[in-house]
């Protein structure tokens, strides 16, 4: 740990000592009209007077002044343009060091021509494939907004979501990040349906990701990117929204950005109240009697966010951040289970009902800070980030049940996270053709959850000691990689190799033991990609990944669903090991058509164990040997059907084979599987808009329960008003659905499983924008604090 402090300080001191080192000229002038009058909201650019390539853009303020700051010794000439005036360029001149400029002042002319009307579109395709990454820019959508981060989530092709299970194209082991964080360590239940959906931009699912990223993810990695400010001078919007399922559900949010000179200022607050409703039917069939289960949840959940932001050029080129965000989530629910217990002929012999009363609360604080610094036009560039981020989740649930002799319960569960990570990337171009890149990032990780039992006896509650329990959980991974790349013309590779040395401790105290994983392994990558001929061409890409366990797999705790059945974790999980191998063809240097085959080890598979004796069945984690999937994808536009229609439709279709000794039996499972979707956008006269978008999963296997087909519809129109500052959408999702339908048919298993959502559900959204909300930073500032998401970005 001394080793670990000391080189976070030695980071921070050449951090601030970089930082310290640069102070810079200015560059002022005015703007004024032939008439002489100052000219206010001109685009004024600072170019390089040998190339003519921006080096920084201001907007005039009301006096038509501008100013450039922190402004590098050299040669230099200002161009001004504005609707309505003809472009201006100034005489060159130069910036001596240490010493400011000022720039005659410019006078502009009125156009020779103004046009009577100008409209500019520049809207983002709904589905861009890009190399090693499938792009959803949900952000436009008209559908998948007005929810939880789960509807956002089923906008993502051959993602499925039931409850908190994810799933890509069948295969689960998906990574979930925000903004390129991890959330592994987070209550996921929670954070997918208490976060909000309405700041996502977009959704990156990332395939085959290099030896830059973490080595995390062997099913995929889900990065959900959220919204920032590209606006000059200070613009924000505020969002209000509400919807009815069979729940309420309310919304708000405002936002504020100020960009002007080297500072970018950003602050947000936001109001959800989403309410949800969650239903499983659960039928066990055991050899003398059957447990017929019906599960009835309603969440009610209310979270408040807050976002400040700070972004600050010291010059042209460093620039440091930083950014802080809090969330806090309450949610008080009632859930109700009614369980018959019949002969095998279908005779009642019991039936009792448990009440699950949960008071459930979590809040987050987390902080990002980061420093760049382009080291000279080459591309030669030093980066370097710091992480914190701290979980509190607080969760009281009492288990009442009447109509049989069982105890009534209660489980309290105090939860903390700490996590710390620090992180150090170097890109150099060795040649006209080659460029390394390396890097190298610790991470350290500090859970304490405890486990108060009780049981009612005699009208008070008292310590179960057989049950409550603390367990502790520490994890460090150091890490380093290495990135070789080659780019030609049209031939592009990439070598890469990563080393990550992890340790991880589980301590759990009823059970007096302490479980180790230990982890030293190299991670290589590989990608080629080259012209088959015109604007065809293909790729190939090969990566090692590796899944480990997240803390709530792990945590051995019990949680009851009713006295008879449960869900805990299993503190004795090792990772899973995944080669993934991935060719495509392209089309103008976009995959159309994929083909993929993955083999892993140890695979991480959510089960269902019985005991026959006493009738209880849980839900938990097991480890199975070996898990083959292979098949292909393939992605479509829906652009050539006319010139008002633009979308996506496409098709996957996979093989699943599982193959491992599981509950003294061999565990021989395969089948092949299909995902449809389709999303169609339409521009209607007077300014309307309307969406329409499906999925349908076939019949397919997860893990040991085999599922029927599942499909859903939604629609959407929008309305934007007072020069597109208003904008009015209306979205029914789920208007057509067919949820989860599963059976369980192994060893002494014998379920049915029918899991459903509410659905359809009906939101109005109106967002009104202010301020500038036209005129774009074009110096390429990137001022994600996340080096993860940077990367992503690139």
């Amino acid at each position: 740990m001394t080793t670990f402090c000391n080189r976070l300080l030695l980071l921070a001191a050449f951090t601030l000592s970089v930082v310290q080192a640069y102070s810079q000229s200015a560059v002022f002038g005015q703007i004024i009209s032939e008439k002489g009058e100052p000219l206010e909201f001109i685009n004024v650019l600072l170019l390089n007077a040998a190339d003519s390539a921006i080096v920084k853009m201001e907007l005039s303020d009301a006096l038509g002044k501008y100013a450039f700051r922190q402004v590098a010794p050299g040669e230099y000439r200002v161009k001004t343009s504005g609707l309505g005036y003809s472009d201006l360029l100034s005489a060159s001149f130069s910036v001596a060091k240490g010493e400011d400029a000022t720039v005659p002042v410019m006078r502009m002319a009125i156009a020779a021509e103004v046009l009577q009307t100008i409209e500019v579109v520049a809207r983002r395709p709904l589905l861009e494939q890009q190399a090693g990454k499938l792009v959803v820019n949900v952000e436009d959508n008209i559908t998948g907004l007005g929810g939880s981060v789960t509807d956002v989530l089923r906008k993502v092709p051959g993602l499925l979501v039931i409850n908190d299970r994810v799933q890509m194209a069948g295969k689960s082991g998906v990574t979930i990040l925000i903004d390129g964080r991890p959330t592994k360590y987070m209550d996921v239940e929670s954070l997918l349906r208490d976060m909000p959906a309405d700041n996502i931009a977009r959704i990156e699912v990332v395939s085959q990701p290099g030896a830059a990223f973490d080595a995390e993810g062997t099913g995929g990695v889900i990065n959900i990117v959220l919204k920032k400010n590209a606006l000059l001078g200070t613009n924000g919007q505020i969002m209000l929204g509400m919807g009815r399922g069979e729940l309420w559900k309310y919304r708000g949010n405002a936002s504020i950005n100020h960009r002007s000179g080297p500072w970018n200022l950003t602050a947000g607050a936001g109001y959800n109240h989403n309410t949800f409703i969650e239903r499983l039917d659960l039928v066990r069939r055991l050899p003398n009697q059957h447990f017929v289960q019906s599960a009835y949840t309603p969440g009610n959940p209310v979270s408040k966010s807050l976002r400040l932001g700070a972004d600050y050029d010291i010059n042209d080129r460093h620039r440091v951040g930083i950014t802080m965000n809090t969330v806090y989530s309450t949610n008080r629910r009632t859930g109700e289970n009614t369980t018959y217990v019949t002969t095998p002929e279908g005779a009642e012999l019991s039936r009792f009902t448990t009440l699950n009363v949960q008071d459930r609360n979590w809040r987050s604080y987390s902080g990002d800070a980061f420093y760049r610094w382009k080291i000279d036009t080459s591309g030669q560039e030093f980066s370097m980030d710091y992480n914190y981020a701290y979980y509190r989740r607080r969760v009281q649930s009492d288990l009442l049940t009447t109509g049989a002799d069982f105890e009534d319960r209660r489980n309290v569960e105090p939860a903390d996270t700490r996590i710390f990570a620090a992180q150090a990337d170097y890109k150099r171009p060795l040649s006209k053709y080659w460029q390394l890149q390396a890097g190298a990032k610790i991470s350290t990780t500090r859970l304490d959850n405890k486990l108060l039992a009780s049981l009612m006896q005699n009208g008070e509650w008292v310590n179960d000691a057989l049950r409550t329990n603390t367990f502790l959980y520490d994890e460090d991974i150091y890490a380093g990689y290495t990135n070789l790349t080659f780019n030609r013309e049209k031939l592009q590779a990439n070598i890469g190799l990563r080393y990550e040395d992890s340790q991880a401790v589980g301590f759990s105290e009823t059970l007096d033991s302490t479980v180790n994983l230990r982890i030293k392994r190299f991670f290589p990558s590989l990608s080629v990609s080259a012209p088959l001929g015109g604007s065809l061409g293909w790729s190939a890409a090969y990566s090692y990944r590796i899944k480990r366990p997240g803390y709530y797999d792990l945590n051995p705790f019990i949680q009851y669903l009713d006295p008879l059945t449960s869900d805990k974790g299993n503190p004795f999980l090792v990772p899973e090991l995944t080669h993934s191998g991935q060719l495509s063809l392209t089309f103008d240097k976009q995959p159309f058509f994929n083909l993929s085959y993955d083999v892993t080890r140890n695979a991480l598979t959510e089960v269902i164990e019985q005991n026959d004796e006493t009738g209880e069945a849980f839900k938990t984690n097991v480890n199975l040997d070996k898990y083959t999937r292979y098949g292909g994808s393939l992605f479509f536009p829906l652009d050539f059907i006319a010139k008002s229609i633009s979308g996506y439709g496409g098709v996957m279709v996979y093989y699943h084979d599982y193959r491992a000794e599981y509950l003294n039996a061999d565990f021989l499972q395969n089948q092949w599987s299909a995902t449809g979707f389709l999303q169609v956008n339409a521009t209607l006269p007077k300014g309307w808009k309307a969406e329409l978008s499906g999925w349908i999963q076939s019949p397919g296997i997860d893990g040991i329960m085999r599922h029927e087909t599942m499909y859903g519809v939604s629609a959407g129109l929008q309305k934007e008003l007072f020069e597109k500052r208003l904008r009015l959408q209306l979205n029914a999702e789920g208007i057509v659905q067919k949820f989860f339908n599963a059976r369980v048919d192994y060893a002494n298993l014998d379920f049915d499983i029918l899991s459903q959502w509410e659905a359809p559900v009906v939101n109005l959204r109106a967002t009104w924008k202010f301020g500038n909300q036209h005129l774009k930073n074009r110096d390429n500032r990137d001022s994600s604090s996340s080096s993860e998401q940077r990367r992503l970005n690139n």
